[in-house]
């Protein structure tokens, strides 16, 4: 137990980062923050009693704090620290009742306001039609309906919980603390239990949040086939008419009203729908309208996106032919050249087309939704979907985004306006050279001046350029599954479901990550050396985790690939996972071969050279080991031996991808005690892919995992009492230990 000191704006804890340390908040106020639901954790509150596995909220520092840390995993943990410290019992058992109330009153009001909504949404919709009937405006097209999703809440509150939470702590609250601080198994459990009510509602509250997530841009949004824009159309219909429209305006102040009362926009949002609502009213009948792609005078999508990518003349006639004849033999080109020749044309031209559409929505604050679905999706139009109800799914999707957004969550757009600010380094080819190491390659050829590479490097046009030639047409093919057939153009046949169904969304990713993450703990942990350390730590490396970042490809795919093992040549920068944006398959089953694709690779960098050398004991080294030599080896069965080189056949001699299959077994089954894997592989599992605490306790019992856990533990164990050591000695030398240190510390007690 320690107390740190925490600044006002410090980010204490991130969303899907793992629960190691709870903290009690000794002075100051922490927000905890949910997308747009915030709460505020005042003194005694605790972060951390309402997560399990990894954090479902950020915590932030609203003021300086002052906090007592402790290490906590588990139940076992919590009970040795109210042993040891048996003041905190009734602290401990306070807080745990006061923020449980506090979860319950947050879902109580989110739960309202949602069911509001839905009342809201129904009675606009009624009186929207009405008007349109009414003024004989035409209303079927310019609200998109399609996507509303309906409330549906698997971790809900009950109502009598809700009733007795409250009586509990307005009536009964001392009485319930002396009965359950007479000894510590009552008093864990109480707080285990509320710990675990809390982490429901906390489930629940983040479902309602992706139900307003989904739903609010039905009301007000700035891609115009909302609400509010129908609704300000129908007035600017109205005033050109000469037609009173206070009935419209009335409702129009109705519906702002209700969205400023609901808090679920961002200031901004409100603000611009204000302005254009003051805009409308100020027109008289002889303003035209509001500008929007509709009016733009395009006579479809595909020949909106050519327009906006800037073309004229023959050059844009040739286009909008060739892309609209491609559109009517999309599946036929296997089989008929003038299709395959299409193809080629415009598989080739919608990169270009792409660049240019690009560069001209990079620096735009509010882009046409047609552009966002080109950019994100690959759509270009209509015709080669051929399905209405899934037309209107994508306008749906592409209206919300942000659910596919994160720190490490990327649309496609998302990722190329990261490289083209310099947030993100451009990704390596495909011989695997970065930007740096193109550019120097170039110069070598003698296609530029050593003075050109720093200037092209730093240029946002050439960074992107390269990232798109060298990554996103390559990635493209690979994750769409489909080589031989594949197009870049979204077509109706590979959006085989409903898009919001397909879509890959940034809490299905880390719903996928965490799944193995639960299992195999350190999946994402690798040696990161102290830089800036001095004493003994110097000579220390530290296990870091380091999440990857995940772009989402424009395409209906069925695979996924893990493109590098780190950003740059230094070891501490994210991996990349690319995943199509509409997944055809088990994307569970995808990011844990993904992730054994990553374990492998990464060993390899870290062991440079001696990846293979078997002096040299890593996951790699005893599994090529293993592989090259299992014929000899007296440890397996005849039968093992048979099916390992079966294995080998089908992998084409591929070490790497018989490795990616023992793990997805290893994930899948042998962590639910399904035996699936030979002794040998199993060990060498265990070594490097160890099972988190609480699978390994579920098999201590079990005689083919006895002995190794026993193993984990000890060298565990003597690695904690070493590295304690060099922490004292660091520390009385006038070092400080940094949250680098700590984490390194918790790899090894997890």
């Amino acid at each position: 137990m320690e107390v740190i000191q925490i600044k006002k704006g410090e980010i204490i804890a991130k969303k899907n980062e793992s629960v190691k340390e709870w903290y009690i908040i000794q002075q100051g106020t922490v927000i905890q923050k949910n997308h747009f639901v915030e709460t505020e954790l005042g003194v005694n509150s605790i972060i951390g009693i309402l997560e399990q596995d990894f954090f479902i909220c950020d915590y932030i520092a609203k003021t300086d704090c002052s906090m007592i840390l402790f290490s906590c995993h588990d139940v076992a943990d919590l009970k040795h620290f109210l042993e040891k410290e048996e003041m905190m019992r009734m602290l401990f058992l306070r807080t745990s009742m006061n923020q449980r109330y506090q979860q319950f009153r947050v879902y109580d009001t989110l739960d309202r306001d949602a069911n509001r909504f839905i009342t809201f949404v129904d009675n606009i919709y009624q009186k929207y039609q009405t008007l349109g009937a009414k003024y004989r405006f035409e209303t079927a097209n310019s609200v998109d309906v399609s996507g509303f999703q309906p409330l549906n809440v698997t971790h809900a509150l009950h109502q009598w919980e809700l009733d007795s939470c409250a009586s509990m702590m307005t009536n009964a609250l001392e009485d319930y603390m002396k009965l359950y601080t007479i000894d510590d198994s009552l008093c864990v459990g109480a707080i285990m239990e509320s710990s675990a009510q809390m982490h429901r509602v906390a489930q629940g509250i983040s479902e309602m949040i992706k139900f307003f997530t989904y739903n609010r841009d039905i009301l007000l949004c700035d891609k115009k086939r909302d609400f509010f824009h129908g609704l300000l159309n129908l007035e600017i219909h109205l005033k050109k008419n000469n037609i009173d429209c206070d009935e419209v305006e009335t409702l129009i102040e109705e519906l702002l009203d209700f969205a400023a009362s609901i808090n679920i926009y961002n200031d901004e949002v409100l603000d611009n729908c204000k302005a254009e609502f003051d805009k409308v009213k100020a027109m008289d009948s002889s303003s035209s309208a509001i500008g929007d792609e509709e009016n733009s005078g395009a006579s479809s999508d595909l020949e909106f996106i050519i327009d906006y990518a800037g073309y004229e003349g023959e050059e844009k006639e040739e286009l909008i032919e060739k892309f609209t004849a491609f559109s009517t033999c999309y599946g036929n080109t296997q089989k008929d050249e003038t299709a395959y020749q299409l193809k080629r044309y415009c598989t080739n031209e919608f990169y270009d087309i792409y660049k240019r559409v690009f560069f001209n929505a990079v620096e735009e604050k509010n882009i046409p939704i047609t552009v966002e679905m080109f950019l994100n999706f690959g759509y270009m139009d209509r015709t080669y979907i051929d399905d209405d109800e899934k037309i209107d799914g994508l306008f749906s999707v592409a209206t919300h985004m942000e659910i596919c957004q994160s720190d490490h969550v990327f649309t496609m757009f998302d990722w190329l306006k990261a490289v083209y600010f310099g947030e993100k380094e451009p990704s390596k080819n495909e011989f695997d050279m970065d930007f740096g190491q193109y550019l120097l390659d170039e110069y070598k050829q003698g296609n530029i001046n050593k003075s050109d590479i720093e200037t092209i490097k730093a240029r946002p046009f050439d960074r992107t350029v390269f990232e798109i030639d060298n990554m996103f047409k390559v990635v493209n093919r690979i994750t769409y599954g489909n080589i031989t057939n594949f197009s870049p153009v979204l077509n109706g046949t590979d959006l085989f479901n409903d898009p919001d169904k397909m879509l890959t969304t940034r809490d299905k990713v880390y719903d996928a990550i965490n799944q193995v993450r639960i299992v195999d703990f350190s999946a994402f942990y690798r040696p990161i050396y102290s830089h800036g350390l001095g004493g003994d730590m110097k000579h220390e490396s530290l296990m870091l985790e380091i999440l990857p970042d995940i772009i989402l490809m424009p395409n209906a795919g069925t695979k996924a690939m893990m493109w590098q093992e780190t950003a740059s040549v230094k070891n501490d920068t994210p991996a990349r996972f690319m995943v199509p944006i509409f997944t055809g398959s088990d994307l569970n089953e995808l990011m844990i071969e993904l992730i054994g694709r990553y374990r492998w690779e990464i060993c390899r960098k870290i062991q440079g050279v001696r990846w293979n050398d078997i002096r040299e004991h890593c996951l790699t080294s005893d599994y090529y080991d293993y592989l090259q030599f299992y014929r000899k080896n007296r440890d397996l069965t005849s039968e093992a031996k048979e099916q390992l080189k079966i294995a080998l056949t089908r992998a084409k001699n591929n070490f790497r991808e018989v490795f990616v299959k023992d793990y997805l077994n290893w994930i899948k089954y042998e962590s639910k005690g399904g035996f699936r894997l030979n002794k040998y592989v199993r060990n060498i599992m265990f070594t490097y892919c160890p099972f988190s605490k609480e699978i390994r306790g579920k098999l201590l019992d079990s005689p083919m995992y006895t002995n190794a856990i026993h193993k984990y533990k000890t060298n565990n164990m003597k690695m904690v009492k070493r590295l304690q050591g060099v922490y004292d000695k660091y520390t009385k030398e006038g070092g400080i230990v940094t949250n680098e240190m700590k984490e390194n510390i918790n790899f090894y007690e997890m």
